[in-house]
């Protein structure tokens, strides 16, 4: 073991221990360990265990890092803190059994897997991920709760914001943020902004107006900043879903101005922009989807051959290592299939991607139920935006493998966390907002039995 790795498990057991105490101690310092775990998915601070930095697949090591410390320590804040002894956790959020069934099929995948410890490492990768799902679902139990989630996100948008002018102004062609590539950078911040944009449509809020306004401008600009083609379509189809989702929950007036005044703010922009963007389509190489169609051809035969696949995360030592490499001539082009559905067929058959399908379907049917309450209020705008955020997603997936690139893996969970706790938050605000409609009829018909007292005392 490195030096660096023994520094970072040293750093590990003494920043967990005081962490939880604080937080045990600590509202704030609990607040403060909510807002690292968020923030922190955004500027993924890792060290590889076993590392294995020439292999080309989505996971090369067993990843640990600054995320898993604030998540491990809320985790145990919550199960200790006097604060949390009359909160019900649940030990299997909504969507559980869908989730073991896949993580049960990724196990399998592994026994039968070319190379066990690759499969391993995206073991690893996924409990981290569920980890943060299972915090964000019993972490979340009010309309304050959503709020401040909301401004954590805000923090996260403006720091890559400034990364990203930073990158620009130094001569970088296309932007990467805080993230490994300018793609990844693009779906990442896509999925942020489609938040804010429900948001800005649906919150009735004029003094938080220019925060969700400059939220999407800035997300926006970044997406934009890094010449994704896949990013950029996303981008307008997923604008388009919020809108159309918006107004199912409500129309109003507001709602069409603010489209417009949007829209009149963002044309300078595009007049400006869209040569550059016109150019980066029109110049894409075609050796490109060449490429692309060859890794896709290899993937379906992996799919067809292995019933529970060549194993996860082994995609690219199949296609380097074994005769699947017939498929593509070129060693540059062995990377990793760029069709997260094929991808996972590949590694872990087609039963194992009909599992994936469903799972991820789950998640969009809790939103679409949410939606269809149109409460027209924070949780059905926090909906709103999650459901176009998964679009934006697995909709660029087609393209791209970003699923199991760690910091999609964990905004997507992260995400998913919030969307199940939208029911119970939700019920939650009708139950408080029956309560105060009760409390202020009892409160009028006592004062109407004042007055009607006063009237009959004599004089």
């Amino acid at each position: 073991m490195e030096a660096k790795q023994l520094i970072f498990l040293g750093l590990t057991a003494v920043f967990i221990p005081s962490a939880v105490l604080l937080g045990i101690t600590f509202r704030w310092a609990e607040r403060a360990l909510v807002a690292g775990t968020f923030l922190s998915t955004a500027f993924l601070i890792d060290i590889n265990l076993l590392s294995t930095e020439l292999y080309r697949g989505d996971t090369r090591g067993f990843e640990f890092g600054l995320t898993d410390w604030m998540v491990s320590s809320l985790i145990l804040v919550m199960l200790f803190s006097p604060r949390w002894r009359h909160r019900k956790l649940d030990l299997f959020p909504p969507n559980s059994t869908l989730i073991l069934a896949y993580f049960g099929l990724a196990v399998v995948s592994t026994v039968v897997a070319y190379v066990p410890v690759y499969s391993g490492f995206g073991l690893f990768k996924l409990v981290r991920a569920f980890a943060v799902y299972w915090v964000a679902y019993n972490y979340l139990r009010e309309e304050g709760d959503l709020r401040f989630i909301l401004y954590i996100l805000a923090g996260i948008v403006i720091m890559e914001f400034m990364f990203v002018l930073q990158q620009k102004l130094g001569g970088t062609y296309r932007a990467r943020g805080t993230t490994p590539h300018s793609n990844t950078l693009g779906v990442y911040i896509n999925m942020i902004t489609m938040l804010f944009f429900a948001f800005l449509l649906g919150d009735r809020r004029p003094k938080l107006v220019p925060l969700y306004l400059a939220c999407v401008g800035f997300g926006a600009l970044m997406v934009i900043a890094t010449f994704s083609r896949g990013a950029l379509v996303s981008m307008v189809f997923g604008f388009m879903l919020v809108v159309a989702l918006s107004f199912y929950d409500r129309i109003s007036q507001r709602k069409v101005q603010i489209i417009a005044v949007v829209a009149l703010l963002a044309l300078p922009l595009a007049i400006k922009v869209m040569p550059a963007v016109i150019e980066r389509f029109l110049e894409a190489p075609e050796a490109s989807g060449e490429s692309r169609g060859y890794a896709n051809a290899a993937a379906l035969a992996m799919a067809n051959v292995h019933f529970f696949g060549v194993g996860l995360n082994n995609y690219s030592h199949v296609i380097n290592e074994t005769n699947y490499v017939r498929f593509i001539d070129d060693p540059v082009d062995r990377g990793i299939v760029h069709n997260v559905y094929l991808l996972h067929a590949s590694e872990m058959g087609w039963f194992g991607l009909i599992i994936f399908l469903v799972m991820i379907g789950n998640f969009f049917r809790i939103g679409i139920k949410v939606v269809r309450r149109r409460r027209n209020n924070t949780v059905s705008m926090m909906a709103i935006g999650i459901l176009a955020a998964m679009f934006v997603l697995w909709f660029q997936s087609l393209l791209e493998w970003f699923f199991r690139q760690t910091y999609v893996t964990v905004e997507f969970f992260m995400l998913a966390g919030i969307l199940t706790a939208l029911p119970r938050i939700d019920d939650k605000m009708r139950a408080n907002l029956k309560k105060s409609q009760r409390l202020g009829t009892t409160k009028m018909l006592l004062l109407l039995q004042f007055l009607s007292k006063r009237k009959r005392a004599p004089a």
